[in-house]
């Protein structure tokens, strides 16, 4: 009887001594893999009880652009910011405020009025000026030799001139363009000039007053239906009618940033009065000129979901301006100072990725454009 009490002892002994083993080190696993799990990710607990995981970790690759030229990438924000003219304002005004906020962005130089004294009234930038620019990251294109309407030039050689000359005069200078900027957007829907451009220049930039957006999938009918398959993808430089398409890579779609709209009503030609023009003036102070750049810059919205990049907007400013408000500018071209810091300010805070027109390439396999060293 005592030695059958004594192993029964002894196994109720082993027993315990193998279950805390077991206990202690089924806690040690525990432990470990939270202290794995917190150094990757945090949970977070949604209004409704159930829990969001995302993930801290900070390590990022370049997106590769996909066969059809649409973009994948893990910020859907993004926007272009462009300058023209060669205004001084780009490096004394504009490049401090691109600065602040870590931004880079393209100026479009014509090369006549670089260090020509003034032109719109407004002082002309230096080379020097611009090559600081481009030291600082900035990207330097070309916008003809003297800012033209090209679609009035009739001779192959006036042509050749603006557009090519200007690649070499900047060049000269030492600068590498591969873009080029119509002048007040004009001619990119003329065959014998987007030709010639295709001569010198990689892509081209114009510009309409309906819409900001670039699309990465060109054509008329992109961005109608984001989900539809059979959607144009095609950025060649025409149809193989010879036709103009709407957008192309050498029709690059912008937004002119820009305080006075005027020009004809679309439905002149329907007054009944052959040649005659029903004008119209719209004019905007610094807080409708803000709004409508948000409004601008968010209009891709609809088309970047999923984290796919279908639709770039690309804002074109020309002059800055030290006035308190836009109300005390007559000039459409001007943008106050201060409502520049604001807009960049507002790009700043809502997260959005600022990138240069250098930062488009095309693919010539599938004939469509792509964000390239983003």
């Amino acid at each position: 009887m005592i030695l059958s009490g004594n192993r029964d002892f002894f196994i109720l002994i082993l027993a315990i001594f193998l279950i805390s083993i077991g206990t202690s080190n089924i806690a040690g696993i525990d432990v470990d893999a939270k202290k794995i799990k917190t150094s990757t990710s945090s949970d977070k607990t949604s209004s409704d009880g159930s829990s969001k995981h995302k993930t801290t970790d900070n390590i990022s690759q370049a997106p590769q652009p996909t066969p059809t030229g649409i973009e994948s990438t893990s910020n859907s924000k993004l926007v272009i910011i462009n300058f023209d003219d060669s205004h001084e304002s780009d490096y004394t005004y504009a490049k401090p405020i691109l600065d602040k906020y870590g931004f880079k962005a393209t100026f479009f130089e014509v090369c006549n009025w670089v260090e020509a004294g003034s032109h719109d009234a407004d002082v002309s930038t230096t080379w020097q000026q611009i090559s600081a620019l481009q030291q600082d990251g900035m990207d330097i294109e070309a916008h003809t030799m003297n800012h033209p309407n090209l679609d009035n030039l009739s001779s192959q050689a006036d042509l050749d001139y603006e557009i090519g000359q200007s690649k070499q005069c900047l060049e000269n200078h030492g600068f590498n363009p591969t873009i080029f900027a119509y002048p007040n957007g004009r001619g990119s829907d003329i065959p014998n000039v987007v030709n010639t451009v295709a001569k010198y220049y990689d892509l081209a930039r114009t510009d309409t007053k309906s819409s900001s957006l670039a699309f990465l999938q060109c054509g008329g009918d992109v961005g109608s239906n984001v989900n539809n398959q059979q959607q144009r993808n095609y950025c060649g430089m025409s149809l193989k009618d010879g036709k103009q398409i709407a957008e192309n890579r050498y029709s690059i779609n912008s937004w002119a940033h820009k305080h006075i709209d005027e020009g004809c009503s679309a439905n002149s030609s329907n007054n009944g009065n052959s040649g005659t023009c029903d004008k119209f003036r719209f004019e905007y102070n610094n807080a409708q000129m803000f709004q409508k750049f948000v409004s601008a810059v968010n209009s891709q919205d609809v088309y970047n979901k999923d984290g796919v990049v279908r639709a770039i907007p690309i804002i074109v400013y020309h002059i800055l301006v030290n006035y308190p408000d836009l109300s005390d500018s007559n000039r459409p071209i001007d943008t106050t100072v201060n409502l520049f810091d604001a807009e960049m300010r507002y790009l700043y805070d809502n997260g959005f990725k600022v990138l240069t027109m250098a930062n488009l390439g095309y693919d010539e396999y599938s004939r469509s454009l792509y964000i390239k060293n983003s």
